[in-house]
């Protein structure tokens, strides 16, 4: 095997998970990141099969959720922490229609490891507002993402040349893959909404959506589920909850808001009548796309540079197995998914 020499700008999950992709195949990566993530670390984390809206399985969920056990799993090893948790999602109906959406998709064998069948208990379900029912997703889970990133990143340090300052595109030779004068087989780009200042890849077609969440306090709130209609709450331990999220499409401003504080808590006030109290509120910027599709492949004029982007709101579930195929391709030529390909920006 002829080892390779890769750049990879940014170190949130895209970053990383490219990262672990080509270094376990033996190859050399340098690493620069400029510590101001806008996405990654204030994401709750949270890896549901499901897509409520719809009542469908989540995009090729069959693949990526065993594919990111074993990332998690295997990346916690290495770094002495645990950072996949399960947790049962139960899901409060918002309307007759719904409840018979589930109900007839728990028939499917294809839906038997995701959604649990109905039971009286669920239809009657009294520790929230319960009109029409309850079901409870299987399989799911939560990144604790804030200690995931930090120790990921501790433990890269150890096997590439992790680089924290900010990244001049002038010092680019886009044609021969050089930064600063020193050559790489490729240059990658994981820079969720950065990618916007991007001279190569700032006209795809990010949508920088922002997102608030509330970290609260409560006594009441049940400690052993995540409930879920209109928004989340996400048990954190030591009676603390996540409770989010917000969608404001189309602004970088990641500054919390009196606004996205009272429609997380009027959202809220849909699905409990529990006390609590509020101790913290952040914001992130997702890297969302029309289509609900990742962006990934080699630019078409230049091909040693590669963007990685656009994994929105489910990231830490299509990450790891996409960073091993980008790796692939990059390494062996294995073509992408069609459905993800840079190339198809091209048409």
């Amino acid at each position: 095997m002829v080892q390779q020499k890769f750049l990879i700008i940014g170190a949130g999950i895209a970053g990383i998970s490219i990262s672990e992709a080509l270094v376990s195949q033996g190859h050399s990566v340098k690493m620069i990141d400029n510590g101001k993530n806008r996405s990654s670390i204030v994401a709750a984390g949270m890896i549901n099969p499901i897509v409520f809206r719809r009542m469908t399985k989540s995009w090729r969920v069959d693949e990526f959720l065993p594919f990111a056990e074993e990332f998690y799993a295997t990346l916690g090893e290495k770094c002495g922490h645990q950072f996949m948790h399960s947790i049962t999602i139960r899901r409060l109906f918002s309307s007759e229609q719904e409840r018979d959406f589930w109900l007839s998709k728990q028939e499917l064998e294809e839906f038997s490891k995701y959604l649990t069948k109905v039971s009286s208990d669920d239809l009657s379900y009294a520790k929230a507002t319960n009109l029409f029912g309850s079901g409870r997703v299987k399989n799911s889970s939560f990144i604790a993402t804030q200690s995931f990133l930090e120790e990921t990143k501790k433990w890269l340090s150890t096997v590439l040349e992790m680089v924290k300052q900010e990244f001049d595109y002038e010092k680019v030779d886009p044609e021969n893959g050089t930064y600063e004068e020193e050559s790489f087989d490729s240059i990658i780009f994981c820079e969720g909404v950065e990618v916007r200042n991007n001279p190569w890849f700032g006209a795809i077609p990010i949508n920088p959506t922002k997102g608030e969440i509330l970290t609260v306090t409560s006594e009441t709130l049940p400690e052993n589920e995540s409930l879920n209609r209109k928004c989340f709450v996400l048990p954190s331990g030591n009676k603390t909850f996540k409770i989010g999220s917000t969608y404001v499409w189309n602004t970088c401003n990641d500054t919390t808001t009196a606004e996205g504080r009272e429609e997380i808590c009027d959202h809220l006030s849909h699905l409990t009548s529990a006390r609590y109290k509020i101790i913290d509120q952040t914001a992130g910027i997702r890297p969302t796309t029309l289509d609900r599709r990742p962006i990934m492949g080699r630019h078409e004029t230049y091909p040693k540079l590669v963007v990685y982007n656009g994994l929105g709101a489910k990231g830490y579930l299509l990450a790891p197995l996409l960073g091993k195929e980008l790796a692939d391709y990059l390494l062996h030529s294995i073509p992408l998914d069609k459905e993800i390909r840079y190339s198809r920006l091209q048409k």
